[in-house]
């Protein structure tokens, strides 16, 4: 079946939407090769996980749409250090667990 797609930074965006079947399936992908840059050397290793970039991207439009869902009411988390996240982490299991 060939389905039509645009290739965004990292993320392959379906025109319409698909349900799968299956969460994880191998695919053929036809690239245009005029869009293959050849100019830069390719990387050590291939990884079909997102990159940092890609994730934070995706991240990036979730909250987007949240805050456009919440409007007025949505509030920003303030930022926090690595090891306040654990602590709360920590302080979330204990309470999960410990009642």
């Amino acid at each position: 079946m060939q389905v039509a797609a645009t290739y965004d930074n990292g993320i392959i965006r379906f025109t319409q939407p698909i349900q799968f079947k299956h969460r994880q399936f191998k695919l053929m992908i036809d690239l245009p090769e005029s869009e293959i840059d050849t100019t830069t050397a390719p990387a050590a290793s291939c990884s079909s996980a997102p990159t940092a970039q890609a994730a934070a991207t995706a991240g990036n439009a979730y909250l987007a749409q949240i805050q456009a869902i919440l409007g007025p009411q949505f509030h920003p988390r303030a930022k926090t250090s690595v090891e306040q996240d654990k602590a709360t982490y920590v302080d979330a299991l204990e309470e999960k667990y410990t009642r």
